[in-house]
């Protein structure tokens, strides 16, 4: 969707991980005028299956949005074809401006990237040349740097692991095992779950759940000769490790608490239905503090684990160059804390020198944006604004008119004088709008029911062009996992017992349901008749996605 004078200048794209043999896409649309792209039906898109491109945006009021496009299949896993996909949906749309493009860590995505940065450089899409186009996906990083410090406690996970999949593989055992919950008293409605140990997060919902239930496991190895004998046994030419010993429950109860902190950043991330990129800094810092604190600590096998986890969060996330400063800027246009913040969370990290050079940077940046935006939008704003002096009444030409009551002639061309002052001076504010909007006051940062959007929809007249940064950048999901659901839904459509819908069709159900659900229109009020259904449809049909600055998700 193209900028115009009261829009940004860009899209944000994200791009989830692959799940079987498709690909997911998103496209971020920040709608900053209220005035859409082209106008597209839903469903018109492509003709495969198993690829969905989503729109976020932030509309005229200041509320995210997210919409599905398409949802297709892709040839193959190659940076080329994906591209390709993207650039279609980027024309079909008419979107030639694009923020950032949010993705995972598959080699095939850093190909993604190359070519749609070639593109939207010839179409003059990029902001500041597209230094800053490339996000990865945080609940991905996450997932590595805890997957790397699991290998250092594989033992005492695996006992645990093995433990519940006992209790779990037959009724007859589970019952054995609820007994012995009531012989230990344990005051506990909750059931142990397995995990897939693959994906860190199951394992700490299993951990958290075993963890309650520590004596009744203790209990049935000594009530149950078939638990024993069950370790005895060989699992892929190995013997079962376990079962849990004390230590394994101390380490589990330990690690337990350490991954509470992940599993929740996690879901913070992984958020659609509010803005999460103000986020990021946070959680970056509150990470890189406890893996520093932990390598330091008495316990071997914890500082083992933490250096793992450090050196793969210093590849990521370990300086500047590494990770998108786009994602420290967002916490700076956070009122509640700004570069002041920043500043205070550097201090307790780095040397003053490297401290510094740090601020330097991130001002230096967000400067730089606002340039960008300044420039852009004041090519288009120029007739405004022309409009808005020659509204001025000049005096001379009250002059021309009368000669006979002098003071208010006097009064006038004091006030006119007063009103091309004012418009200078807000000439020069406009300038230095970083600096005013650093300098002013910091909201309340322990309100917990401070609302950000709204705060920069109440404050965008006082900061236009940082009002236009702030839609942009707030509205970049910084994670691609919300994007991963529309593989649940499409499961859900097309299943075994109904396997015979068209790509089309499906596509059709997806994006409809979407789009429909997430409309304002009440269709369920009156949906009796087929005028009023063909008015619905109609109106869908019709949907403009409104942006100033649209924001692509890939994913």
């Amino acid at each position: 969707m193209e900028a115009n004078s009261s829009s940004n200048p860009g899209v944000n794209i994200s791009t989830p991980s692959t799940t079987q043999s498709t690909t997911d896409s998103a496209i971020n649309t920040n709608a900053g005028n209220g005035k859409g792209g082209k106008a597209s039906k839903v469903w018109e898109h492509y003709t495969k299956l198993e690829n969905d491109t989503k729109s976020h945006f932030i509309d005229d009021e200041w509320q995210l949005h997210k919409r599905i496009l398409n949802f297709c299949q892709i040839d193959d896993h190659k940076g080329d074809t994906i591209g390709k996909l993207i650039e279609s949906c980027l024309l079909e749309w008419g979107i030639d401006r694009v923020f950032t493009i949010t993705v995972d860590n598959a080699s095939s995505n850093d190909l993604v990237i190359s070519y749609l940065k070639k593109k939207l450089n010839n179409w003059g899409g990029l902001v500041l040349n597209g230094d800053y186009l490339h996000v990865r996906c945080c609940a991905h990083i996450i997932n590595l740097i805890v997957t790397e410090g699991l290998k250092e406690m594989n033992n005492s996970v695996s006992s645990i692991r093995n433990a519940v999949k006992y209790v779990r593989s037959s009724p007859a055992r589970l019952v054995r095992f609820r007994k012995c919950v009531e012989h230990e008293k344990l005051d506990s409605k909750r059931i142990v779950v397995m995990d897939v140990p693959t994906r860190w997060n199951s394992t700490y919902l299993m951990l958290e759940s075993a963890l309650v239930y520590q004596k009744a496991f203790e209990r049935l190895e000594d009530d149950d000769g078939f638990y024993r004998s069950y370790f005895e046994e060989k699992e892929g030419g190995k013997k079962r490790i376990g079962p849990p010993e004390h230590i394994d429950w101390v380490n589990a109860s330990v690690l337990n608490n350490f991954l509470e902190n992940f599993y929740e950043i996690t879901k913070k991330f992984s958020a659609s239905l509010s803005v999460t990129s103000h986020l990021y800094f946070h959680e970056m810092h509150s990470i890189e503090s406890n893996l520093k604190g932990l390598i330091v600590s008495d316990d071997s096998y914890f500082s083992a684990m933490a250096k793992k986890m450090k050196e793969k969060y210093d590849k990521y996330w370990g300086s500047l160059n590494t990770l998108n400063k786009l994602l420290i800027v967002a916490v700076v246009l956070d009122p509640r804390y700004k570069l002041s913040f920043v500043k205070f969370c550097f201090e307790e990290l780095y040397d003053e020198n490297v401290v510094c050079e740090l601020i330097k940077v991130i001002k230096g940046l967000l400067s730089s944006l606002y340039d960008f935006y300044t420039n852009n939008n004041s090519r288009c704003d120029s007739g405004s604004q022309n409009q808005s002096v020659n509204a001025v009444i000049c005096p001379s030409e009250l002059e021309k008119k009368s000669d006979i009551i002098d003071y208010r002639l006097a009064k006038v061309a004091k006030l006119s004088k007063w009103k091309k002052k004012q418009l200078e001076e807000d000439g020069v504010e406009l300038k230095n709008e970083v600096d005013k909007y650093l300098l002013d006051d910091c909201e309340n940062c322990f309100d917990d029911s401070f609302d950000l959007l709204n705060w920069w929809k109440v404050n965008g007249g006082k900061y236009k062009v940082l009002s236009n940064i702030a839609k942009d950048i707030l509205s970049i999901p910084i994670s691609t996992v919300a994007s991963e659901s529309a593989f649940s839904t499409g499961g859900r459509i097309l299943d075994p017992f109904r396997a015979s819908l068209s790509p089309k069709m499906v596509e059709s159900l997806i994006c409809g349901q979407n789009w429909l659900c997430s409309s304002r229109i009440a269709v369920e009020e009156d949906t009796s008749s087929v005028e009023d259904m063909a008015f619905y449809e109609s109106i869908t049909s019709d949907s403009r996605l409104a942006s100033d600055f649209d924001v692509i998700n890939l994913d």
